[in-house]
């Protein structure tokens, strides 16, 4: 089942919860505000058992890729060569800080104006993404990193299917990576001659 049917639903289903939560009573509040504090604390938790595997595996092979820039930016894309084990480190690293802002915000919204409802919600559906998470499948689970699994790891584009937008093919991306390269060592020798 697609992930944003299930966040839909749950969303949905949480919200019929709280509808029938006493959400004046101090007991409930607390109780909500401590499953929201445990479910940060096992997303945070998850995501350093993945960044502890990810060191211990030292995958040093070279993955290249074209990181796409903004839409609407205007600008090229531009090659990059790392390691499998750089990027998961480097991927991790974005869910770490993408996990600690929405902590901070919605601590913020709590404490500042007393938001209570979506504490709910936010107790159930980062743990579900991070355990969903594509590195969280590969280091976690131990799944192979092929097919969707297979880095660089796209983002879920939920408007593909309305847009019809087909993800680029293998041999497309690795034509486009060779163009990439062939264009950056031209820029080096380029600029070689100028000095």
């Amino acid at each position: 089942m697609n992930s944003q049917i299930i966040n839909m639903a749950l969303v949905m289903g949480s919200m019929q919860i709280t509808n029938r939560l006493d959400l004046e009573d101090t007991k409930t509040k607390q109780l909500i505000l401590g499953a929201y504090i445990s479910a940060q604390v096992i997303v945070l938790s998850i995501s350093y058992i993945i960044q502890r595997r990810i060191l211990s595996k030292k995958d040093t092979t070279v993955l290249k890729y074209l990181d796409q820039p903004k839409p609407m930016s205007g600008e090229e894309p531009k090659l990059v060569t790392t390691t499998n084990m750089a990027y998961d480190l480097e991927q991790n690293a974005q869910a770490q800080k993408q996990a600690l802002m929405g902590l901070a915000l919605m601590v913020f919204l709590h404490f500042q104006f007393g938001v209570i409802r979506p504490l709910v919600v936010q107790s159930i559906l980062p743990v579900k993404n991070a355990l969903q998470s594509k590195f969280a499948q590969v280091h976690l689970f131990g799944k192979p990193a092929d097919g969707d699994l297979k880095r660089p790891w796209k983002a879920d584009n939920p408007f593909a299917a309305l847009t019809g937008a087909e993800p680029q093919s293998e041999a497309a991306e690795k034509a486009a990576i060779k163009k990439a390269e062939k264009a950056e060592k031209a820029g080096k020798s380029e600029s070689k001659k100028d000095l």
